[in-house]
């Protein structure tokens, strides 16, 4: 722009010498006189009528309309998540039905929740949705009361996407509260999870159980049997993983109607959960798990050292996967009475709009396109990848297609997550969690004198100690 206005100087005061000559001497002259414009035009005028002058005439540079442009839709989007189900190829499909929007996933990153924050707060994200958060868990309680996200609601109402105005109507009620605080709705989930028991069937029938065990004292006796058959081989009769909703949570859950306090943390002082403690110690210390319930039990299990795991629904189909449908079974947990409990704890598996997203409508959209009810695809996907369907109608899937035979343990997930507790709306079972796998370990070893209610003890003083922390 500088040199532009420079030359724009030169030209004018151009043009005023050359007047100023022609106006001394009286005589005719031909003054040509060049300026930078959108096109130069010369024309031909009579100056008195008598003096031939060529000029330029000044055109103002007008900007014309720009043409179609592409919009860029960035989603940030876990590797796991991609490489599980076809969210890549349906934003293919998507961008060739929306001309000029190109749906961009970009794998999560360390530290990309601080990175999105910083970017709100200062008015420069480029992003505008953002995956995976657990409703019913911690993540989406997060990303909801830090402002890293929106509501989708109006969103919803505004879409033009098949499928968008039945998706909460479609979706299971359970999870649909799962995703809604406050009135609105912020997490749109594709698939759920849930605890279960996932047990290899033939190791079972080698001492001649035929059924998952329906309660603890069932689970024992078969744990017990499977040890002493399995010693040769060293097959380990059952195991946990170390989260605590898939293991002592679960038996909590297993036990009580009502898992929580009013101070939205496990009932740990209650009879049930020290029992809880007790029956996961007694499965240690008997031999009949991994060291401390839990440790290299993915190996054994992909190994096939493994003859039972508690743990995500997903991971029966893994198991499948390596060892066959047959061999393999998932099943509902063992209930502390037989029928006791509040379900398990689950999780919806979530996508969510970021707050001041630039282009959350179309974000938004892809998002219907890819996992509303409508995608009969995505929803195959999703129940081969082991993970449960939200939607009702999905169901008819597993019920029409006879090659889903093997998937219709999701029916038993689906009406054990219907009458489960969803945890509370915080962040309070992440802390218990941090303290628990602090504790259990100590508590399980060969000769610790700690006891269920100490170990219990411990965990709620040290949640309540960081809660209150939380609140300053």
């Amino acid at each position: 722009m500088a040199s532009l206005h420079s030359r724009r100087e030169v030209l004018r005061f151009g043009v005023l010498g050359a007047a100023a000559v022609l106006l001394a001497s009286c005589q005719p002259k031909t003054v040509t006189v060049e300026k930078e414009v959108e096109k130069e035009v010369t024309r031909v005028v009579e100056v008195e009528k008598t003096v031939p002058v060529k000029e330029t005439v000044v055109v103002e540079k007008v900007a014309t309309p720009a043409g179609p442009t592409e919009k860029t839709v960035r989603i940030i989007m876990p590797a796991w998540a991609t490489g599980e189900v076809p969210f890549d190829r349906a934003a293919r499909e998507f961008a060739d039905l929306h001309p000029g929007v190109k749906i961009a996933l970009q794998p999560d990153f360390d530290g990309w929740e601080t990175k999105v924050l910083a970017m709100i707060a200062s008015g420069s994200l480029e992003w505008s949705g953002a995956g995976i958060a657990s409703s019913a868990s911690s993540s989406l309680p997060r990303w909801i009361l830090t402002k890293m996200i929106q509501p989708m609601d109006d969103y919803m109402l505004a879409s033009k996407e098949k499928g968008a105005q039945d998706i909460k109507t479609d979706m299971l009620p359970v999870l649909v509260k799962a995703s809604t605080y406050e009135g609105k709705f912020w997490g749109l989930p594709y698939s759920f999870e849930n605890i279960s028991f996932n047990w290899r069937t033939d190791y079972f029938a080698a001492v001649g159980v035929t059924q998952a065990p329906a309660t603890w004292d069932d689970w024992m006796v078969v744990a017990k049997k499977v040890k002493d058959w399995g010693a040769p081989q060293k097959i380990i009769a059952t195991s946990f993983i170390p989260d605590l909703d898939a293991s002592v949570g679960a038996l909590i859950y297993s036990a009580l109607d009502n898992p929580f306090t009013d101070e939205m943390l496990l009932n740990w002082e209650s009879q049930e959960a020290l029992d809880a403690l007790n029956f996961y110690r007694d499965l240690v210390r008997g031999g009949m798990t991994p060291p401390h319930g839990f440790d290299g039990y993915y190996d054994a299990y992909m190994a096939g050292k493994l003859a039972s795991l508690q743990a995500q629904s997903s991971r029966g189909v893994w198991g499948q996967m390596a060892f066959g449908t047959d061999k393999v079974v998932t099943s509902p947990i063992p209930t502390y009475r037989k029928g006791s409990g509040a379900g398990t704890p689950f999780w919806g598996n979530c996508v969510a709009l970021l707050n001041k997203g630039p282009d959350c409508q179309e974000a938004f959209d892809y998002f219907v396109y890819t996992m509303g009810p409508q995608n009969t695809a995505f929803q195959t996907s999703v129940i081969q990848s082991g993970k449960t369907p939200v939607y009702q109608s999905a169901y008819d899937i597993i019920t029409n297609n006879p090659q889903f035979g093997t998937y219709k343990w999701m029916f038993d997930m689906r009406k054990q997550v219907e009458h489960s507790v969803p945890r509370p709306f915080n962040n309070y079972f992440a802390i218990q969690e941090t303290f628990y796998q602090k504790y259990i370990v100590t508590f399980v070893e060969e000769g610790s004198a700690m006891t269920a209610k100490e170990c219990a003890d411990k965990i709620l003083a040290d949640s309540r100690a960081e809660i209150a922390k939380q609140k300053l």
